[in-house]
């Protein structure tokens, strides 16, 4: 499954499964983490609780997982309600990766960057 966000411009995101079981793959991303708003009348629907970027998404994923899962937590949410996109960019330069989270932060203000 593949899910695209952007307004200004489209990026295609891969799906990484449910956050407490994926693993990330290496490299440079830019990567989101989801609920299901409406699991029973629109299962295939993700709404974004964050956007983050990373030089090495296999090691940084974890710890942000740790920290996404603490608050969906405090906010009565299930931890395995919590699901995670990755939009790869090999090659990408910090700045680069920074553009495009920005840009979507700015798009979709998901609370979690708040």
């Amino acid at each position: 499954m593949a899910v695209s966000w952007g307004k200004l411009q489209r990026y295609k995101f891969a799906s990484g499964g449910e956050l407490k079981m994926s693993i990330a793959p290496p490299g440079p991303a830019v990567f989101a983490v989801t609920y299901k708003q409406n699991p029973t009348s629109k299962p295939k629907a993700h709404t974004v609780l964050y956007f983050g970027h990373a030089e090495n998404l296999n090691q940084d994923l974890p710890g942000v997982s740790e920290q996404l899962h603490d608050l969906w937590t405090k906010h009565a949410g299930n931890r395995e309600d919590l699901y995670v996109f990755f939009y790869p960019m090999p090659g990408s330069s910090p700045h680069d990766r920074r553009k495009v989270h920005d840009q979507l932060v700015s798009e979709y203000s998901p609370s979690g960057n708040y």
